[in-house]
């Protein structure tokens, strides 16, 4: 069953070359109607041709399929709007670009590079929030380092850009990559960020489902059958979430808008679709899940 069944298609514009072009998320794949033969324009580019930008976001898109820090910088529910503009990329690519010659890496006494980029994001709560990089001076295979995270966090900030539709299915084809069964021993290693990505989407789903504050939500994730666990403890002001969910929640349910359904969690998909999905539904901590038909928000 792939996860990506139970959401839409999905389009955003890019600026490319001298105007602007549509980019489409389908069926798990980011496609470019305006190019259809990107894999030659691809040959081209690499030939020492000019490269569409359509092209070169779309390879973007696939370097980044496996990136955790994609569910660090992406939104965690529809109300948390991530706010990247195309002005504020350009304005970026030509700051680097004045600062040492783009994204190359330097030698001798050392390369500039600017990885000042400031994210618009607004909390559910309404309060402003935001993520900066560094600025800095670096040398030799140091300078190629910082060179290369500047590369990648620039790149992360291209795909922001492509608007809300499209962070949830970018976060949702990260998730899905790190709940392959091969990646059990990796994901081992990556616990405390996977830990992070889903605590911080399960939050505000349990602050409507329970009423119960986002910071006393903690979920790790959960390796081997089952959906996991989850529990209410203390009462008050010192009432608390814990629990477990497989990565996979990540895609299956929270990517497709189906965390909630008539006022249950949803802790699992049995049958994906759009716009209406089967899922395994909790009704409260403790309780054992149901079997209801969600219809996705996204």
């Amino acid at each position: 069953m792939s996860w990506y069944l139970s959401l839409p298609a999905a389009e955003s514009s890019v600026p490319c070359g001298g105007g602007t072009h549509t980019v489409r998320w389908e069926a798990g794949r980011l496609t470019l109607p305006a190019h259809p033969d990107a894999e030659a324009e691809l040959v081209l580019g690499a030939l020492g041709g000019d490269k569409p930008a359509c092209v070169s976001l779309a390879e973007t898109w696939d370097r980044h399929a496996r990136d955790l820090a994609v569910l660090m910088a992406g939104p965690r529910s529809a109300a948390d709007r991530v706010t990247v503009t195309w002005e504020q990329v350009a304005q970026q690519q030509t700051h680097w670009s004045g600062m040492g010659g783009g994204f190359g890496t330097g030698h001798g006494r050392g390369a500039v590079f600017s990885a000042a980029v400031r994210v618009a994001r607004r909390s559910p709560a309404g309060g402003p929030t935001g993520w900066v990089a560094t600025t800095g001076v670096m040398a030799g295979r140091g300078g190629e380092e910082f060179a290369r995270r500047v590369k990648q966090r620039f790149e992360l900030f291209e795909l922001l850009a492509l608007g809300p539709e499209f962070q949830f299915r970018l976060s949702g084809a990260v998730a899905a990559a790190w709940a392959a069964d091969e990646r059990a021993g990796e994901r081992a290693e990556r616990r405390a960020e996977l830990t992070a990505a889903l605590t911080g989407r399960v939050a505000p789903v349990a602050a409507q489902w329970l009423g119960i504050d986002p910071d006393a939500v903690t979920i790790t994730p959960h390796e081997g059958p089952g959906w996991g666990t989850l529990a209410l403890t203390g009462t008050g002001a010192d009432r608390r979430l814990v629990g477990s969910l497989p990565v996979s929640w990540l895609c299956d349910v929270w990517a497709c808008g189906l965390a909630l359904a008539d006022g249950r969690l949803v802790v699992g998909v049995t049958r994906a679709g759009y716009p209406d999905a089967e899922v395994l539904a909790l009704p409260a901590p403790g309780a054992d899940p149901v079997i209801v038909t969600s219809c996705a928000e996204s």
